[in-house]
C-alpha cells in the first residue's frame, strides 16, 4: 500500500531511522562523566568490534542513544547473556509485571567512556547498579542488550493479547531516561512493521498481527456460537499537559470525562473501527506521523509527548438463549523520556516541554509510591488528577487492569544516576496491588433465564441439605441440572448420560467445582448470620448498658437535690427560722433515702459485670464456630 510506505518512510526520518553512512549523533560528552564515581572510569583499550547479527539490536529510535546508525557496537566478549522464557502461568497470581530492558552501548559512547557500565546484570532476574554504594534489584525479568525483538514480545506483548481475548483490562507502558530504548521497545521500525517478518518491529505491531490471528482462531473454534468481534482504536499524545488527538490533529486540548459505565475516557476522541491488523497498523503510522519529537543533546528524535494508543476489542456470542457480551480495554503507552537540562542542553520551548514531562513523571511515581503504601495499610490519598498521565491511566494502576511496565535503562557511565532513578522507580511498582476482573455481562431470553434459576434454586437446596448433614449421595444423583458458564452453557444429566467417558468427566469435574462453590457461598452466608446474631447481642448488650447509665445519673441527681436541701436547712437553722431537731431529723430520712440509691447502684454494678463476662462467652464462642467452619 503506497499510502503505508510513504508515510512509514517518514516515520522513520522522523524518529532517526537512517541509513548505515549517516554520522553518529552528538557523543556523551566529557562534561556529563564528571558525576560518576572514579571507580567507573575504566577507559577499554579494545578495538571497536562491529556486533554481530545474531546479537544485535540495531535501530534504537527516539530512546536508543546515538539514533538507529546501523552501527551499534557489540560489549566486551567476555559478557554474560542470561536466557529467559516466557511464563504464561504468572497472569494466574499476578496483575502487574515489571521488566527491565538494556540498551547497548553506542560507538559514541565506547569511543568517551570505553565499555564501562553502570549495572551489572547477575541473573535473569537481578541487576546491580555498579556506583557509589552498590544497589542489587530484583525484577520479574531482566533482559540485556541481546534479547530480540521478538523475543520481548513473546514475553511481554503476547500474554497481554491472550489476556485482553479473556475479557481482562490491560495496559503496557514503557518508562525510562530519554535515549534509553523505549519507543524502539514499543514501536521500533515502524517501515519494517508492514512486512511480516522484520526483524526489527516492535512489540505494538506484533501485537496487532497476534490479536487478529487470535480472533480468527476463535471464530473458527466457536463457529456454532456465531462468535462476533468488533475492534476500536484511538490514538492520543499529552503534549505539555494538553491532550491531542493523532488520529485528527484539529482536535487539540481534549478533556477527560468520568463515567459510571464507559470509567476513565477522553471526550471527542476519535475512535476508528478496523477489520485486521493492516488497518490497525496504518492508523498507528498515521498518528505516530504527528506526534510531537524533537533533538537534543541526549538524543536527536526525543519525543516530546507522551503517547496512549488504546484498542478495545468487544466479542458477543449466544448458548442457549443467553446472550454474552465481553470487552477488554488495551493501551499501549510510549512515555517521554526523563530528562535533566545540564545534559539535554533544552531551552525555550524544548525546556518548557521538559518541564511538563518531568511533572507528570513525578506525579506518576508519587502515584505509585502512594499506591504501594495503601497495599501496607495506610490510609493516603492517592493524587490521579494531579496529572493528566496519571488520571487517563487510573485503571492501569491500582484499578482494573493486568499491567506489564518495561523500565527501559541506560548502561552508560554517564547516565547513572538516571538509570538508578529508573529502577527505583521500577522496584517501587513491583509492590502495586491491582485488581483485574473479567468485563463481561450476560443478557437473554427470560422464560430461559427464569428456567435456569429455578434449576439453580432446586441444587441450591439440594447442596443446602447436603451442608446441614443430609445423606443424599451425589454419585445416585441423575437429575438434569443447567448451569451458566462462560463462554458456553454447561449442562449436566447426571454419571448415566449417553455422552462420552471423557464427557462426563469433564462435566462431572465442572459438576464438583459448581458444588464446592455453593457450598463455599453458604459457609459464608453462615458466617454472615453468625455475625449479625452477635451484632445484634451485642446492640442489646449496650442499650442495657445505656439505660443502666441513664439510671446512675437519675439517682445522683436525686442525692444532688438531697444535699441541696440539707445546704438549705442549714441556712434555716442558722437564721433561726427552724429548730435543729427538725433539721436532723429531715437529714436523717434523706441520709435513708440516699442510702437507698446507692445500694441500688452497688447491685447494678453486679449485673454490668455479669453483662461483660456473658459478652466475653460469646465472643469466644463466635470465634470457635468461625475456626470450625
Amino acid at each position: 500500500m503506497p499510502f503505508l510506505l510513504d508515510t512509514a518512510s517518514a516515520i522513520k526520518r522522523r524518529f532517526g531511522f537512517q541509513d548505515q553512512s549517516i554520522s553518529e549523533s552528538v557523543p556523551c560528552t566529557p562534561d556529563l562523566l564528571k558525576s560518576v564515581s572514579r571507580d567507573h572510569h575504566l577507559a577499554s583499550t579494545q578495538p571497536v568490534v562491529a556486533t554481530p547479527a545474531s546479537r544485535r539490536i540495531s535501530d534504537w529510535d527516539e530512546d536508543g542513544h546515538g539514533g538507529a546508525t546501523g552501527s551499534e557496537v557489540a560489549a566486551p566478549r567476555h559478557a554474560q547473556s542470561f536466557e529467559f522464557s516466557e511464563d504464561p502461568s504468572f497472569w494466574k497470581d499476578h496483575n502487574v509485571q515489571v521488566i527491565i530492558r538494556l540498551r547497548p552501548l553506542s560507538s559514541s559512547e565506547i569511543s568517551v567512556q570505553g565499555h564501562g557500565k553502570c549495572v551489572r546484570q547477575e541473573t535473569c532476574q537481578t541487576i546491580t547498579w555498579t556506583g557509589h554504594l552498590e544497589s542489587r534489584f530484583t525484577f520479574d525479568l531482566v533482559a540485556d542488550e541481546t534479547v530480540s525483538q521478538e523475543k520481548m514480545f513473546k514475553v511481554a506483548g503476547l500474554p497481554m493479547v491472550d489476556n485482553c481475548m479473556g475479557g481482562y483490562n490491560s495496559c503496557m507502558f514503557a518508562y525510562g531516561q530519554t535515549g534509553s530504548g523505549k519507543t524502539h521497545t514499543m514501536l521500533g521500525d515502524i517501515e519494517g512493521g508492514t512486512r511480516r517478518h522484520s526483524v526489527n518491529c516492535g512489540i505494538t505491531p506484533r501485537v496487532f498481527e497476534y490479536l487478529f490471528s487470535r480472533i480468527q482462531k476463535e471464530k473458527e473454534a466457536r463457529k456454532e456460537e456465531k462468535i462476533k468481534f468488533a475492534c476500536k482504536c484511538s490514538f492520543l499524545e499529552i503534549y505539555n499537559e494538553q491532550i491531542l488527538d493523532l488520529l485528527d490533529p484539529s482536535s487539540t486540548n481534549l478533556q477527560i470525562r468520568e463515567d459510571v459505565k464507559k470509567g476513565i475516557y477522553v471526550e471527542n476522541l476519535k475512535e476508528i473501527e478496523v477489520a485486521s491488523a493492516r488497518d490497525m497498523l496504518q492508523q498507528l503510522i498515521q498518528g505516530a506521523a504527528n506526534r510531537k519529537v524533537a533533538a537534543t543533546n541526549m538524543n536527536r528524535a526525543s519525543s516530546r509527548s507522551h503517547s496512549v494508543f488504546t484498542c478495545i476489542i468487544e466479542s458477543k456470542w449466544e448458548s442457549q438463549g443467553v446472550t454474552h457480551h465481553r470487552f477488554a480495554r488495551l493501551n499501549l503507552v510510549d512515555l517521554a523520556g526523563s530528562e535533566r537540562q545540564k545534559s539535554s542542553g533544552a531551552e525555550g520551548e524544548r525546556l518548557k516541554e521538559a518541564t511538563n514531562i518531568n511533572k507528570s513523571l513525578s506525579t506518576l511515581g508519587l502515584v505509585i509510591m502512594n499506591l504501594v503504601s495503601l497495599s501496607n495499610g495506610k490510609s493516603l490519598h492517592v493524587p490521579y488528577r494531579d496529572s493528566k498521565l496519571t488520571f487517563l491511566l487510573q485503571d492501569s494502576l491500582g484499578g482494573n487492569s493486568k499491567t506489564i511496565i518495561i523500565a527501559n535503562i541506560s548502561p552508560s557511565l554517564c547516565c547513572s544516576l538516571e538509570t538508578l532513578s529508573t529502577l527505583k522507580f521500577a522496584q517501587r511498582a513491583k509492590f502495586i496491588k491491582n485488581n483485574a476482573i473479567i468485563n463481561e455481562d450476560a443478557s437473554g431470553d427470560v422464560i430461559v433465564m427464569r428456567m435456569q434459576i429455578q434449576q439453580l434454586k432446586k441444587e441450591v437446596s439440594r447442596l443446602h441439605s447436603l451442608v446441614n448433614g443430609g445423606a443424599e449421595s451425589l454419585d445416585n444423583d441423575t437429575s438434569s441440572l443447567s448451569f451458566l458458564g462462560s463462554p458456553g452453557q454447561f449442562k449436566w444429566e447426571g454419571l448415566h448420560g449417553s455422552s462420552s467417558p471423557l464427557m462426563s468427566e469433564k462435566r462431572m469435574s465442572q459438576k464438583k467445582d459448581y458444588e464446592v462453590a455453593l457450598i463455599g457461598a453458604f459457609r459464608r452466608e453462615k458466617d454472615k448470620d453468625i455475625g449479625l446474631k452477635a451484632l445484634q447481642a451485642e446492640n442489646q448488650a449496650a442499650m442495657q448498658l445505656a439505660k443502666q447509665r441513664e439510671d446512675e445519673i437519675k439517682s445522683l441527681k436525686m442525692i444532688l437535690r438531697f444535699r441541696e436541701a440539707g445546704v438549705k436547712r442549714l441556712e434555716a437553722v442558722a437564721a433561726g427560722k427552724i429548730s435543729a431537731e427538725t433539721h436532723l431529723l429531715k437529714e436523717k430520712e434523706e441520709h435513708l433515702k440516699e442510702i437507698e440509691v446507692l445500694r441500688t447502684q452497688v447491685d447494678r454494678s453486679q449485673e454490668v459485670t455479669r453483662f461483660a463476662t456473658e459478652n466475653l462467652r460469646l465472643k469466644e464462642e463466635i470465634r470457635r464456630l468461625k475456626i470450625s467452619y
